[in-house]
Order: C-alpha cells, then structure tokens, then sequence
C-alpha cells in the first residue's frame, strides 16, 4: 500500500512513552527546530497575557471596574488559567507541524487518550487528595477559627466567591491537561528522542544509552517546574521540594503506565480541590503566582507540605501501578505483525 509523503509519522514500534517522538520521521534537527518554534510561540502568549493583565490593572485602577477588588481577582484568575489552557494548541502544533507525527502519539503508547482509564485515574486521585485536604484544614487556624470564608459577608463578596469558584471548575480541567502535555508530554519525549536507537549508528555508545534510558527524560519533565519556580523564589526551598516530588512522581507514573492519564487525572483533582480551597480562604490574588499553582498540596511551603505531597504521591502512585497491572495497561508501543 503506498502511503503519502506528507503522512505524519507512526509511532516507532515496542518503545516506552519517553521514546515516541523518535519515529520514522525524526531528524537531528527536529529537536532544536521544536525548542526554537515552541519559545517563538510562548513569547507571544507571554505578550498576550501580560497584555491582558495590564488592561485589567488599568480599567481597575482607572475606576471602570465595579470598585471591588474581587473583579480584578477574578479577571486574573481566568487570564491565568486560560493562558495556561492554550499551552493545549501550542504543544500540538509543534508535535503535529514540526515533529510531524501524530499528536495522539503525545497522549500514550496507544496512540489515542485512553478515556476509560483516564476516568479511573481521576477517582483514584480523590482518596489521596481528600486526605491531605482533611489534614491540612485540621491545622488551619481559619478553619478552627470559622474564617474560611475569606471575608465573604457581603452578599457580592459571596457572589465573587461563587464567580471564582465556577471559574476554576470551568478551567482548570483544561489548564490541567495543558500542563501536562507540554511537561510529562513534550519534555519528556523530547529528551527521550535524543539517544540513538540500539539498532542504529552510535547506538551501543554509552551516551545514547543514557539518554535511551527513562531516568533523564524522568528528571527533565519532573523538576522543569520547580527549576522555574526556584529560580522565581529562591529562598522558597520547601515549595521547590514540593513541587519536586510531585513533578517527578507524575512523571515517574507517566513512563510506568505509558501514558499521560495517571497524571492529568492527580492534577485534575489536586488542581480543583487547591484552587477552591485558596478562594474560600481569600487567597485568591495569590493564585497565579507561584506560590499557588496547582500542582501541589494544599498548605505546601513547609515541612508539612512536603509531607502531604510525599503521602500523596506514595499512596496514589501504589494504587494507579496496582491496578494497571491488573488492567493490563500497554506500556510500549505496538510492534506491527509480519
């Protein structure tokens, strides 16, 4: 059967998710060329996003909001949380135009999202999280004290508080998924492309069996995050800490299950549960920053913290790879019969 020239690239056969980007289309340039137009595209959604938050901040303080700081808050709260959603449309371009192979190859060894164990990976996250949170909120001083409200006692600090709240529900499944696909997705197999096949030129020297191997790829998609956050807020060691366990766990869970589902479905969750919790406490101008992003445990910036993302993690990453075995969840690509 002939196939097209301008057909993307299949997925190259019986490799872990970390080398799916090596396909039959890969050159040497393409991993230099996809950092190239992946920075080009995320300067102008940097733009447009501090674009965006420059108006808010100028119709705020010009007085052509409704005097309520709670209206700036919200507006940023959506800004962030859409600018990170379009992450999604930027990370598929580039697989898709400049890897030129199928973007389902991002998703999981299967090629294709796997709703089914997604759904399951989303329930096994609520045990965990819901754990912590009840840790958490018992040492809360606003919970024990009745303040989680965040000085809600106005009927539109209410309706600030019910805005913010449909927000999140309404974005962070998206901004979840984005995260995902651009750290455990695309650094991840971009980093597993660059060692040479076994079979190939250069394949038998040490170096191309490093970089084959899953931990680089592991540790680079694991800890780009907390590299950032780090360099942002230097004197924040826990938080990097945090964010380092929970990055490299996800990551971890995303080669050993060979897909991206076990992490969308833990941040999903944990991204939900933080989020709403920072508005209810009247943090919600802190969302956005770094010091709430997400991605970690709620009450994370201390030993505590780490704690919670340790158990965290432990727990939902013993659960997820119990009942993948059981499952029988594909883990390398599809070899094609002779």
């Amino acid at each position: 059967m002939r196939t097209s020239g301008f057909a993307p690239a299949e997925a190259p056969e019986g490799e872990p998710y970390h080398r799916l980007a090596r396909g039959s289309r890969y050159r040497w340039w393409v991993p230099p060329l996809s950092l190239l137009v992946l920075a080009f595209l995320l300067f102008f959604l940097w733009v447009a996003v501090a674009l965006a938050l420059t108006i808010v901040a100028l119709a705020e303080g010009g007085g052509l909001g409704t005097g309520s700081v709670r209206v700036g808050e919200i507006a940023s709260l959506a800004i962030g949380l859409v600018s990170a959603a379009l992450l999604i449309p930027i990370v598929l371009l580039v697989v898709r135009v400049v890897q030129w192979r199928r973007v389902g190859t991002l998703m999981s060894v299967e090629g294709r999202m796997r709703w089914p164990w997604l759904g399951r990976c989303v329930a096994l996250a609520v045990a965990p999280v819901a754990v912590s949170v009840l840790l958490y909120l018992s040492l809360s001083d606003d919970f024990r004290t009745g303040t989680m409200s965040g000085g809600a006692s106005s009927g539109a600090e209410v309706a600030a508080v019910s805005v913010s709240i449909l927000v999140i529900l309404l974005l962070v499944p998206f901004q979840s998924v984005a995260e995902e696909v651009t750290l455990r997705g695309l650094v991840m197999q971009w980093v597993g492309s660059l060692g040479a096949p076994a079979h190939g030129p250069g394949g038998d020297r040490a170096v191309a069996r490093v970089l084959r191997s899953p931990a680089p790829a592991i540790l680079a998609s694991g800890t780009l995050f907390a590299a950032l956050y780090a360099s942002a807020y230097p004197g924040d060691v826990w938080t990097t800490a945090t964010l380092t366990v929970m990055g490299t766990s996800t990551a971890w869970l995303t080669w050993r299950t060979g897909g991206l589902e076990a992490a969308i479905g833990l941040h999903l969750v944990n991204g939900l549960v933080q989020l709403v919790l920072c508005v209810l406490e009247g943090r919600t101008a802190a969302i956005g920053t770094g010091v709430v992003i997400g991605a970690g445990p709620p009450g994370m910036g201390g030993p505590f913290g780490l704690a919670l993302a340790v158990g965290v993690m432990v727990s939902y990453a013993l659960t997820v790879t119990w009942f993948a075995r059981r499952a029988g969840l594909r883990r390398t690509s599809a070899v094609a019969r002779a």
